[in-house]
């Protein structure tokens, strides 16, 4: 953590359990929640290799490797996808009086604190549903990191490193403490990190370290909560998300989000996908249950902001906090959705991630606001403009001219000078996220537009050139906003709204209102008097293609906005675009249920969620996805819709433990049959 901790003498206590138990138990009924438990049942272990195992390169101290995990013990298909978590800087030891330091190794009765453990309730979660998570120690580094210049930015990724060569170990030849149970069980070939405060810029380290060294593992997502970037690391084709803790009291200026504004156009092609994800009313330390009082002794405050702000203060009647649990459940979704989606290529939660669906019921908040910046690619995103200089106000990415009317301010803001830094005048940095300087950087924050108005004639136009205007591939326009809570125009606590109106190449013209579609332009929450609140956080405003009736698709001439829904008002804006989630690439779906010949060694796995399937024979391997068939105990599995090519008849039954399947590859042609006595013993490895 950044700044010096409160600490608060408690008591042990580990109702969090119950407590995660009764959640799951409410969630699991919920069809499509990434929050709900899986069918499989977890076991959860630890390893251990002592406190001074490892030495980072030009660190002061060796550290521990040391590890929670949690896997399903009756999972049945093939490779397990492997998630590793990385907590950040905490106190290390507490001795008997509970009042923590930063010790290491914990000497005189002291006892470590056991950060890595905090996130066993989203892994729990994510196990459960067919992937191996490991969440691993790193109290050392937090002991020691002052004394180095990046502040353990490097020896956290060389320790995630070194974690994933010791589970290539115990996939590949086994190795204490697991023996063999581990091997050919894991897939190093599709790894997801996720990372919470310090440890995010860690995994965002760690995936650039990966890469210099041949990329011997396959990181296929990094997931950073509550992250420093005091480096301004930069990583491209890979999905990025970043959780933002709207009232973080710890990494109080939100510098995080610096990740995703710097990749959104760092590299030319950029294949990956990437997000934001603000979170009102969370604070810092409530995603990881020992840096919450009331589950952990030796715990810490609560982080929330300036105690009379009225919105984030912990202590103020009425406030706009979330409870811990609370905070976890919103966790838990997004977490468990990114991961699952872009790692296990479960595409059913990708609308969670684009802001197209709304947070479930179990994240227990509906305040939850996500940006998505669509792949580099002519499919997937046509940028209509960037506001990335002070040409875009006259000239928009697109090569069309941009007009205003009855703006003022009409300015782009807090890029690369001679931009102005910040995009608030006499506003302090850590109400302004996109633009406050980095600890060990100088590079600049995010241009934006600074637009005004003060009646309902005030407009902006984006014209697009002949020839660029077919969007009908496209699901939705979407631009970045936030209200300017500076400027006296917006009225506190309201919502701002306009129209947006697109025009087509024969003057038909259809107009929705953003506030009609999105609740992205609220009026940011917080007492100006306050040291880090109100802030200004810009956020995805989605507006679906469909909700435009009436005009051609294939020939949109302009975008505009027309700001009379308000007599007055102010925005932050970047990033309009037209974006289609529909050609993002992902992994193969998680493969559930293996079906082996006893003889031949002929293989069928697919996925019991999604119909996915790889039928392989021999050296024929033939894939699709499938129709589902429940019945009882008993799953069957045909060829899928359009694939007149084959027929497929497969059929598990859990009551017997034995399964069967015939594949007809060209129809009439029987190219492979299976006849699996035991589907408990196999181990499937068609790939």
């Amino acid at each position: 953590m950044k700044r010096a901790l409160l600490v608060y003498a408690l008591v042990f206590t580990f109702a969090f359990l119950g407590m995660q138990q009764r959640m799951m138990r409410r969630v699991s009924a919920q069809s499509g929640d990434p929050a709900a438990t899986g069918p499989y049942t977890v076991v959860r272990e630890e390893y251990d290799f002592g406190d001074l195992a490892f030495t980072p390169t030009g660190f002061p101290s060796a550290v521990e490797l040391r590890g929670s995990v949690h896997y399903p013990s009756n999972w049945m298909g093939g490779r397990l996808p492997l998630l590793l978590f990385l907590h950040g800087r905490h106190f290390t030891c507490f001795p008997p009086s509970l009042v923590p330091n930063l010790n290491w190794p914990c000497t005189g009765g002291e006892k470590p604190i056991p950060s890595f453990q905090g996130y066993d309730y989203i892994a729990q979660v994510i196990a459960s549903n067919g992937y191996m998570v490991v969440s691993i120690s790193a109290n050392g580094i937090n002991a020691f990191d002052a004394g180095v210049g990046d502040l353990g930015a490097n020896a956290r990724a060389e320790l995630v490193q070194k974690h994933l060569d010791l589970w290539n170990t115990f996939n590949t030849v086994g190795g204490a403490p697991f023996g063999t149970k581990f091997v050919g069980k894991i897939d190093m070939k599709r790894i997801g990190t996720m990372g919470h405060s310090r440890g995010g810029e860690g995994v965002v380290k760690h995936f650039q370290l990966n890469q210099s060294l041949g990329s011997p593992y396959g990181i296929k997502a990094v997931f950073a909560i509550a992250p420093v970037d005091f480096s301004r690391f930069v990583i491209n084709n890979v999905p990025l998300a970043v959780l933002l803790p709207y009232c973080d009291g710890d990494v109080d200026d939100l510098q995080g989000v610096h990740f995703y504004d710097d990749a959104r156009y760092n590299v030319p092609g950029d294949v990956a996908p990437k997000h934001t994800i603000l979170v009102l009313g969370a604070n810092h330390n409530f995603y990881n249950t020992i840096w919450t009082p009331s589950l952990f002794p030796a715990g810490t405050s609560d982080d929330g902001g300036p105690d009379s702000d009225p919105f984030c203060g912990a202590t103020v009647s009425g406030n706009g906090r979330l409870s811990d649990a609370q905070q976890r459940a919103g966790g838990l979704v997004y977490v468990s959705a990114f991961l699952r989606v872009y790692v296990g290529g479960e595409s059913q939660f990708l609308p969670l991630l684009t802001s197209a669906a709304p947070p479930p019921p179990s994240a227990a908040t509906s305040k939850i606001y996500v940006s998505f910046h669509a792949p580099d690619d002519a499919a997937s995103r046509r940028d209509v403009n960037r506001w990335l200089d002070q040409g875009h106000l006259a000239t928009n990415t697109l090569g069309g001219t941009v007009t205003q009317n009855a703006l003022s301010p009409y300015d782009v803001c807090g890029g690369p000078l001679p931009q102005a830094a910040f995009c608030l005048a006499g506003v302090s940095g850590a109400k302004q996220p996109h633009n406050v300087p980095s600890l060990l950087s100088s590079a600049p924050g995010m241009s934006q537009l600074t637009a005004g108005w003060s009646n309902v004639s005030g407009t902006l136009t984006n014209n697009i050139p002949p020839g660029l205007g077919n969007v009908s591939g496209f699901q939705a326009l979407q631009f970045r906003a936030s209200v300017n809570f500076n400027d006296v125009r917006n009225a506190v606590g309201l919502m701002q709204n306009f129209t947006v109106t697109l025009t087509d190449g024969t003057s038909n013209t259809a107009s929705v209102r953003p506030s009609d579609l999105s609740p992205a332009l609220f009026y940011p929450p917080g007492a100006s008097a306050s040291s880090t609140v109100p802030r200004v956080v810009l956020n995805t405003v989605r507006l679906p293609l469909s909700a435009f009736a009436g005009v051609n698709f294939t020939d949109i001439r302009s975008v505009q906005f027309h700001f009379d829904q308000t007599a007055q008002g102010a925005l932050l804006v970047t990033d309009i675009a037209f974006v289609t989630s529909a050609n993002i690439t992902l992994p193969t779906a998680v493969f559930d249920r293996c079906i082996k010949d006893d003889a031949s060694g002929a293989e069928l796995q697919f996925s019991s969620v999604t119909g996915a399937y790889q039928y392989c024979c021999g050296t024929t391997t033939v894939t699709g996805v499938g129709r589902l068939t429940v019945q009882g105990t008993v799953t069957i599995l045909q060829q899928g819709a359009g694939e007149n090519d084959r027929r497929l008849t497969a059929r598990i039954d859990r009551s017997t433990n034995r399964g069967s399947a015939t594949l007809q590859f060209p129809v009439g042609h029987l190219l492979c049959s299976i006849v699996d006595r035991n589907i408990l013993n196999n181990t499937c490895s068609c790939n």
